[in-house]
């Protein structure tokens, strides 16, 4: 069996060849990176979506609450 010591370098490859197969492991990673993280994006911004309508509401029903409270006081 044919193997390589870490600490002397590389062994029946060029130099060169290493380096290619270590930008192309390092592409890889980052196209998986950039997906993963397209998806966890779309997935935020429906949640963002859903927080605002949720917020919009709230806020109508804050403004209704208090101006009964207001109309209240008056009479």
């Amino acid at each position: 069996m044919n193997t390589e010591k870490i600490f002397e370098g590389p062994g029946q490859s060029s130099m060169e060849t290493y380096v290619i197969e270590i930008i192309i492991m390092l592409v890889i990673a980052f196209l998986f990176g950039y997906i993963f993280c397209a998806l966890i994006k779309k997935s935020q911004r429906n949640t963002i979506k859903k927080l605002k309508s949720e917020n919009q509401e709230l806020k109508k029903r804050l403004s209704l609450e208090t101006e009964n409270e207001i109309e209240g006081k008056k009479n």
